[in-house]
């Protein structure tokens, strides 16, 4: 009985600890993504832009209003809209 519970409680140890290397991993790796694209917005603010209007563009919009969107979502908060925009 011992042995069984033994085992049980080190199972679900185990399984913890791997839940929470994974939650952290994958903390780091977004933290990382983020201050990439920070860096990008800061050197290339403008090449940066245009990434998003293609975006835009091969998800159906005209390229003209891809680039008036971009242009005007990006005013407001681009390191935000370019996160939520390569994530979906």
């Amino acid at each position: 009985m011992l042995s069984g519970a033994s085992g049980l409680v080190a199972g679900a140890m185990s399984m913890a600890i791997g839940e929470y290397v994974s939650v952290h991993s994958q903390a780091d790796t977004e933290a990382a993504a983020l201050d990439q694209e920070r860096t990008e917005l800061r050197e290339d603010f403008v090449g940066e832009r245009h990434e998003l209007t293609d975006i835009y563009v091969r998800r159906g919009l005209e390229p003209a209003l891809a680039k008036q969107v971009a242009e005007q979502l990006m005013a407001h908060d681009a390191l935000g809209l370019t996160r939520a925009t390569n994530s979906g």
